[in-house]
Parts: C-alpha cells; sequence; structure tokens
C-alpha cells in the first residue's frame, strides 16, 4: 500500500483527474488522535478509510460523488469534475438561461433527458453541492436554486444524499438568519421552464452511466498512478518532493504547524459578508463554525490548541522577549471567524479544559475580533509525549 507521502505524490500526477487530496489540510493526517471522520462517514461506498495519519481512498469502490468533499471541514478533498469554479459558472449560466431560479440536476436526472442542458447545471450527485455553493448560487444571482434528484430513494447510492440534507439545511438557515428571501429548494421533477422541449435539448449531457463510467475511469487512473508510484519508490526512483510528512507539517518558529485557508470557506464568509450583516439575534446550529470556550482554570497554557489548529483560529499570545530564553506563552487566543469545527484542538487539548459548541450566534461569525483566555501556567507533564503521532 503506498505510504502517505505516496499519496502526496500520486495527487500531484493526477491534478486534472477526478480528485485531489492535500494531506496538509486532513486533520487526521495532522494528528492520528484526530476525531474527525466526516469524510468517512459521508462516502456511501465505503471507500474511505482512516487510520493513524493517513486517509485511504479505495480507487475502486469510489464513486465520486462528491459527499465527502462537502464534508470535509478542511477542504483536504477537492472534485475536479466539475470543480468549484466550473459548478459556480454553471448555475450562473443556468440562472442566466432561465431569467431567475437555477437549476442543478442530478446524472441520474440527465440520464432522462428530460431537462435542457443548455438551462440547468449538472452533477453527478446532489452530495457534490456544498453550503458555501448553495449560498453562493443565492448570492450571486439573487435567486433561489432548484435542485432536482432522480429519486434518492431508489439511487444505488442514496446514502450520499445525506450529506445534501445537511448542506441544504445549513443553507437555508444562514439565508433566513441574514433575511435573504431565496431559499434552496428540493425536487423529483424538473421545473417546466427547465424542462427539455424535445429529445434534442435533453442531448448533449453526460448520462447518469457516463458520469460514473467515467469517475471509475479516474479511479483506475489513480490505482495505475499508485503502482506506479509504489515500484518507483522499491526501485529507489524518486521524483522531487518532501521527503516525510514531518517536512509537509514542520512547526514553525512558534510551535505551529502548517496555516491552511479553506477556500470554500473563506468563499462562504465572502458570501455572508456581500449580504450584509445577520438579523439580531439570531443563531444557527451548524458543522461550519465552532464556538470555542476554555475552562481557564484546566488550562496550562501548554498551546497545543493552538500548534494543532489548521486554520489560525486558535493562536499563542506570547509575552515579551528577554532574549535569554524564549518568550512564554501568556494566553491563547480565537477568533470564531476562521474556525472550521474540525474540533482537532479539543482532541488534542491535554488538560481537557476545552470545548467546541456548534450553536453559534451569528453575529459573531462576521465578527473578527479574537477573544482571549488567559488560563494559568503550570507543566503539563508527559501527557504532550506521543500527542504528535508521528
Amino acid at each position: 500500500m503506498p505510504s502517505v507521502m505516496d499519496m502526496v505524490e500520486i495527487m500531484e500526477r493526477l491534478e486534472s483527474k477526478a480528485l485531489h487530496v492535500d494531506p496538509a489540510h486532513c486533520v487526521k493526517i495532522r494528528n492520528r488522535n484526530a476525531s474527525c471522520s466526516r469524510c468517512a462517514d459521508a462516502c456511501p461506498s465505503g471507500a474511505i478509510a482512516l487510520h493513524d495519519n493517513a486517509l485511504d481512498i479505495d480507487s475502486e469502490k469510489c464513486m465520486a460523488c462528491g459527499a465527502c468533499a462537502s464534508a470535509c471541514p478542511t477542504n483536504a478533498i477537492s472534485f475536479m469534475k466539475p470543480t468549484d469554479e466550473e459548478l459556480d459558472s454553471a448555475v450562473d449560466e443556468s440562472a442566466q438561461a432561465l431569467e431567475g431560479d437555477a437549476v442543478v440536476v442530478c446524472a441520474r436526472v440527465a440520464s432522462h433527458r428530460a431537462a435542457d442542458v443548455e438551462a440547468t447545471a449538472t452533477v453527478p450527485c446532489v452530495s457534490r453541492l456544498d453550503t458555501q455553493a448553495l449560498v453562493g448560487a443565492c448570492a450571486r444571482n439573487d435567486a433561489s436554486l432548484v435542485v432536482v434528484d432522480g429519486g434518492c430513494k431508489t439511487c444505488k447510492y442514496r446514502f450520499a444524499s445525506r450529506q445534501f440534507d445537511i448542506s441544504q439545511k445549513e443553507a437555508n438557515e444562514l439565508l433566513s438568519a441574514w433575511d435573504v428571501p431565496f431559499r434552496i429548494e428540493r425536487t423529483q421533477q424538473v421545473p417546466l421552464r427547465a424542462a427539455a422541449k424535445d429529445a434534442s435539448q435533453g442531448v448533449g449531457g453526460v448520462s447518469r452511466r457516463g458520469f460514473f463510467t467515467e469517475m471509475k475511469a479516474s479511479a483506475k487512473d489513480i490505482a495505475v498512478e499508485a503502482v506506479n508510484v509504489t515500484v518507483e519508490s522499491e526501485l529507489g526512483i524518486r521524483r522531487k518532493g518532501p521527503d516525510s510528512l514531518r517536512d509537509i507539517l514542520k512547526v514553525d518558529n512558534d510551535g505551529n504547524m502548517p496555516r491552511i485557508a479553506p477556500a470554500r470557506h473563506d468563499a462562504l464568509m465572502e458570501y455572508l459578508f456581500e449580504m450584509g450583516e445577520p438579523r439580531e439575534g439570531s443563531s444557527v446550529k451548524t458543522r461550519l463554525w465552532g464556538k470555542v470556550d476554555i475552562d481557564e482554570t484546566l488550562c496550562t497554557r501548554c498551546g497545543m490548541c493552538a500548534t494543532f489548529c489548521p486554520t489560525g483560529a486558535l493562536s499563542k499570545v506570547f509575552g515579551e522577549e528577554d532574549g535569554k530564553k524564549r518568550p512564554s506563552i501568556e494566553g491563547i487566543e480565537f477568533r470564531l471567524a476562521d474556525c472550521v469545527q474540525c474540533r482537532l484542538c479539543e482532541d488534542s487539548c491535554m488538560q481537557k479544559a476545552l470545548r467546541v459548541s456548534d450553536e453559534i450566534p451569528c453575529d459573531l461569525i462576521l465578527d473578527l475580533e479574537p477573544r482571549l483566555f488567559k488560563g494559568e501556567a503550570r507543566k503539563a507533564g508527559s501527557a504532550m509525549r506521543g500527542l504528535f503521532g508521528n
């Protein structure tokens, strides 16, 4: 089986294929003690396995439905067919063609040739539509979005639609909290205005079989590259790249692992900012952000939560440098806007002083002011041993 570093090289060779995995974004790879399993939980075919410091995707089982990418809080998994940009463009073209609410159909609907391919956007599965894509469709086009599934209850991979249920609920709750009149609507019937008038209007899109045949072909490409990289590794033939997982996740001078900027999270923040201020007193129960609270009587200011935080939502506050020794950590700052609720901070807190809530006051989402937790300076003891798991 290819190692984590082999997987890095495999994915670099497959930039134009069905999916892309960025190991540095995955919290399970950053810390083996991470409890996050959203991608595996969302996968309808059991293609994803998480263990130790690894994220393994079984190319033979993967159907490239998009559920794992939609579920991942850090954008460690991205789908390339369609890419986020291609999907947004197709939705916008649908809104323009229909002069109103855009229409997105799944591949099963497209295979029936009932939808006008020039007026609708197509995805392999509705689970490909994450919250950012849904809110963005409404924000960009000043209109609602109609999503047509082919009858998920009878689909072989109907389990994937649970991820769309989550995304739709989150999107509509955010739109409501921002007093935006548009909504994400789900139906099994193609709206008349988007329906194909004759067979020719329904031809040209990719059929359901075509979608998954293409995705399986891409999956086989992954398998072939995996063999190539493994053979090269055994023969000592390696392309230029990082030598180890430690090189990818090497801590900086402040003792922090590399920070990431999840593109889809940042895009959602931009859409919300453009929509204005949320309704006073509104709140949402969501997996998109987390509200961190630290029990300052238990916190030892060890800084492990900030060390592992992938986005920098948690950061260390250092005291003054005296030139003789490294400045001590005086506190921990938390900025909710940057949090993606991966819960790695909660998993890595040795004193169990930190808790993450999914009940989010909407006024805090766009509030860029950090909250400072002081804690008490005490030695964290030997619990740090083995925490990194690398």
